[in-house]
């Protein structure tokens, strides 16, 4: 049978309000006890979790405030799990030696963590199928004006009969049992509620909001797409972003916009609502995002979301080829008794800057005169794409390689000497402009390509816009 959480057995079984028998211990953690029982005034001697709650203080003005709060807290969870089948219902509360109990449905089935830890990374349709069944139900809690704020692999059980992800362990009560009194005379929770990681910003600083739910939904997904806690992902130490798409190069370009855009580190920047976030999910498109490709996203102050060109191509005219030709001139002004040493140096640098980047003779005939050598890549939409196709190629071949997947499909550049390229090219027939292109235009073939090959780039630094 499974269980919700990794069980140890209690040697004394004991009898809570009469009624409930202590079977087995759940968890322990700071907060509190989590134990299996079973009714015994229930005629199917139905089982159930009991959550033990024990507040941090002694003081009796607070342990009133406690219980009042906790009043509130239970009654707001009966609600909850009485009207979403997707929450567990709360069966009774009850309080006992300055202590709080909790029994609610127990929901028989695995934890999200013990899933992965058991059967590896989930397929995005999987994933995809999770997030849209616990969307509807993130909607309804915030509908409560209520934030769940611990969403993670933990705290999300598939349960057995159904399928069907189950949302658990608010944390609400949670923060009621840390309750109080500060140096000013007034109550406060002592701790932040949430998981480092899956924790946004906001939160940590105690100011959670509905998008706070997202954002940690958001670190889950990418937990069964990647095997990745948030703290193993690789981040951008310029810009902060999460470098996430090497780990999943099988997802799509339309569910990796959505899991980005959620996990934006300003709640401006993300999705108002869990509605919202279903709705993109569900359509393949992101409002006011048109064109989110696999290139780096960057995020605008007005919230905006948008993508970085993807063509990669530098002007003829680079600063490399002016630091060339004046290589070439300095020896002019040496003296003459320098001549044949500074020669012999500007050899050795002639040498290197060949050996080493592409020359601006490369550049001018790849630009300016089709070549078979960058012509044409037409198996990019037929077999996935192999570091044995990399190997080798500067980043003026992968940059071509990259954005000729979406050429193919009638998208336009906005970088002038690639879209010059592109019209040289006979198969290549523009209809797109870049704002417009719709990423679901590419194969799973081609998204896949797309974002290996820039994987490779990023790997090797062979992009030309790094």
């Amino acid at each position: 049978m499974a269980f919700t959480y990794f069980c140890q057995a209690v040697r004394t079984p004991t009898l809570l309000n009469n009624r409930y028998r202590i079977i087995q211990t759940l968890g322990s953690g700071g907060f509190g006890d989590t134990f299996l029982a079973e009714d015994t005034q229930m005629p199917s001697q139905r089982r159930c979790v009991i959550k033990q709650l024990k507040p941090i203080t002694n003081n009796p003005q607070i342990y009133q405030l406690v219980q009042q709060r906790f009043q509130r807290e239970a009654a707001i969870l009966e609600e909850l799990g009485e009207e979403n089948p997707q929450i567990p219902r709360l069966y009774a509360y009850l309080e006992s030696d300055e202590q709080f109990y909790l029994v609610q449905e127990w929901i028989q089935g695995e934890t999200l963590r013990a899933k992965v830890k058991h059967l590896g990374v989930m397929s995005e349709s999987a994933v995809k199928e999770i997030l849209i069944s616990l969307l509807p139900v993130l909607d309804f809690v915030h509908s409560k004006r209520m934030i769940h704020r611990d969403i993670k692999p933990d705290n999300i059980i598939l349960r057995l009969r159904d399928g069907k992800p189950v949302l658990i362990d608010f944390g609400a009560v949670r923060e009621t049992m840390s309750t109080v009194l500060n140096s000013h005379g007034s109550t406060t929770s002592s701790i932040v509620i949430g998981t480092p990681g899956y924790m946004p910003p906001e939160q940590a600083a105690g100011r959670p909001v509905y998008s706070s739910d997202l954002y940690s939904l958001g670190f889950t997904a990418l937990y069964l797409l990647t095997g990745n806690t948030p703290q193993q992902l690789e981040t951008d130490p310029q810009t902060g972003d999460i470098l996430w798409r090497s780990d999943a190069v099988s997802v799509s370009s339309s569910l990796a916009a959505v899991l980005d855009k959620a996990i934006q580190s300003h709640p401006r920047d993300r999705f108002p609502t869990a509605k919202a976030m279903l709705d993109a999910l569900q359509s393949g498109t992101i409002s006011q995002v048109s064109n989110f490709s696999h290139a780096d996203t960057t995020v605008m102050p007005s919230g905006q979301l948008f993508s970085k060109p993807t063509e990669t191509l530098p002007q003829p005219n680079s600063g490399r080829s002016r630091w060339l030709t004046g290589v070439r001139d300095k020896p002019e002004k040496f003296w003459i008794g320098s001549l044949i040493f500074g020669c012999l140096i500007g050899l050795f640098i002639l040498l290197g800057f060949f050996l080493s980047k592409p020359s601006p003779p490369l550049v001018e005939g790849f630009l300016g005169k089709q070549t078979n050598k960058f012509d044409d890549f037409p198996w990019l939409s037929q077999r996935p794409v192999t570091d044995a196709d990399l190997r080798g190629k500067n980043a003026y071949e992968l940059d071509i390689m990259r954005n000729s997947i979406y050429a193919r499909h009638g998208r336009k550049f906005l970088n002038k000497d690639l879209q010059d390229y592109f019209n040289r090219q006979p198969w290549y027939r523009p209809k797109y402009n870049p704002e417009e292109f719709p990423d679901r235009l590419l194969s799973p073939l081609e998204e896949r390509n797309v974002i290996y090959i820039l994987a490779y780039q990023k790997r090797y630094g062979l992009r030309w816009f790094p």
